[in-house]
């Protein structure tokens, strides 16, 4: 078929220019040098202005119209092409290209006034970019159009077909068990508790231990690199460069789960199966299941015992002094204590959820207008001491602490929490393929989970939508029992 063939091209034409625009994304966040800001933004706003400019071409509705009437003479590869090129397509047609470049103007200049303002902790000084983002997102909505509220439109372009009363009944469903369990486990551990330390870490050091663990789970080096920024990210620049992230601090091993969590994110893309090259399929299909495996291999395995059974010994020799007087058990015992804190991305598994409701409930408060920037910070302190125990001590370590709404991304943090129900839902049904997974992970035969997660997850890249996919791995649609079932076993024990 001649439209298929043309559709490719243009598809093809498409994923270079938007990993284009990753490279320059990921530059401005690792290597740019600060009076180069806004200078990178007016580039990142030309780019994303031709961009847009070929994604809403005519002949590509044309083309598209045409691929639809035939699509039962498609394969199935082709068949989700047209499908996620027509999801595209349709996105870009009702965003203006002048507020298109605007946006991406915007949160390029934004992105180092965050950095800035986080250093600093000068909530005041972000604030005016914030208004302007929250204002935009609002048009964006409105753009894009919805069916009840403003922030379904923007959960959507996170995981399809994402709804704000989907994101509630997830919420529902979890948050007294886990205000339960969380009442239980964090009577013996200070709110913000962390391992004491013999001595500081040094960041070179930091940097090999990271390196080898993305290593040992099987991320190739070869095809991909882990360099520093402020706040850990993994992106693609095509299917042979994998960039990843971390941050190092002296009194934090923040920088291990870092490195499985974006490991993780990782690996996903590394697995897509090579034939959809250049194409809107070669990537995770969804923010809820790229999350499932940056979660799974964060907490699931690297929180287990059977992985450092396997890893303890070259934590011990990496870092002799902090950790060579410890018992293995102890360590483990260690990194999974529930210790409720500030600081999202540090949280344990039981209070981490209910960080990411406390995003959910101020940024849809925000994009609805029944909350103010200025009082950002006010209503983020009175929640973490409402739902979490805990006392915000500085923005820097409370509303400056994420990336995301810099970056304009609202409606992205749900999707932390569809992955934490997804990777517990996963990783049973890979438990049901592998009986003696303990002994797997205690062996360090990282490749056997891998492989699995490659057959049934990763090679498919986006050629199934995301709730197709869980229910062709797992047997049923997204679930949380199995998440709480995983909390209960594990911390019951």
């Amino acid at each position: 078929m001649e439209c298929m063939q043309e559709l490719r091209e243009r598809a093809a034409e498409l994923a270079d220019l938007h990993h284009v625009m990753a490279l320059l994304q990921w530059d401005q966040e690792v290597m740019l040098p600060r009076r180069a800001a806004p200078e990178r933004a007016e580039q990142i706003a030309t780019m994303s202005g031709i961009v847009h400019r070929k994604e809403v071409d005519p002949r590509l509705g044309e083309l598209l119209a045409a691929a639809t009437e035939q699509s039962e003479g498609l394969e199935v590869v082709e068949r989700a092409l047209v499908r996620k090129m027509q999801r595209d397509f349709d996105h870009s047609t009702k965003l203006p290209e002048s507020f298109v470049v605007e946006f991406a103007s915007l949160t390029s200049r934004a992105l180092p006034v965050w950095v800035e303002a986080r250093r600093r902790d000068d909530f005041a000084s972000f604030a005016p970019c914030l208004a302007q983002i929250v204002a935009m997102s609002r048009r964006q909505a409105d753009f894009l159009g919805y069916a009840a509220e403003p922030y379904d439109a923007l959960l959507d372009l996170y995981e399809e077909g994402l709804t704000t009363a989907r994101v509630g009944a997830c919420f529902g469903a979890i948050r007294e068990p886990l205000a339960a369990m969380l009442a239980g486990l964090a009577g013996d551990a200070a709110p913000g508790a962390a391992m004491p330390l013999a001595e500081p870490f040094r960041v070179e050091e930091q940097i090999r231990f990271a390196d080898r663990l993305l290593a040992m789970i099987g991320f190739d080096f070869n095809r991909g690199r882990q360099d520093r920024s402020a706040h850990p990210f993994s992106t693609g620049l095509g299917g042979n460069d994998q960039r990843v992230t971390n941050r190092y601090r002296a009194d934090s091993m923040e920088f291990i789960f870092s490195a499985l969590h974006e490991g993780g994110h990782a690996l996903y893309e590394q697995g897509v199966a090579p034939e959809l090259a250049r194409t809107p399929l070669a990537s995770g299909v969804s923010l809820g299941i790229h999350e499932s495996q940056s979660r799974l291999w964060e907490n699931i395995i690297g929180r287990s015992l059977p992985f450092w059974h396997h890893c303890f010994g070259e934590l011990v020799q990496a870092f002799p002094a902090q950790f060579g007087s410890m018992a293995m058990e102890e360590f483990v015992a260690r990194i999974n204590m529930v210790h409720p804190g500030p600081i999202r991305v540090e949280a344990d598994e039981v209070s981490y959820n209910l960080h990411v409701l406390i995003r959910f409930e101020l940024e849809k408060a925000l994009l609805d207008g029944d909350l103010a920037v200025a009082d950002l910070p006010a209503a983020w302190n009175q929640r973490y001491r409402e739902l979490l125990g805990v006392k915000v001590g500085s923005d820097a370590q409370g509303v400056l602490q994420d990336i995301h709404w810099a970056h304009g991304s609202f409606g992205y943090f749900p999707t932390y929490t569809l992955g934490n129900l997804a990777a517990a839902q996963i990783w049973r049904a890979y438990c049901r393929f592998d009986p003696d997974h303990d002994a797997t992970l205690a062996r360090g035969d990282f490749g056997k989970v891998r492989g699995w997660l490659t057959e049934q997850i990763y090679g498919h890249g986006s050629v199934y939508p995301p709730g197709e996919l869980l229910l062709r791995v797992t047997g049923e649609e997204l679930q949380a029992r199995y998440f709480l079932d995983y909390l209960g076993n594990k911390f019951g024990a």
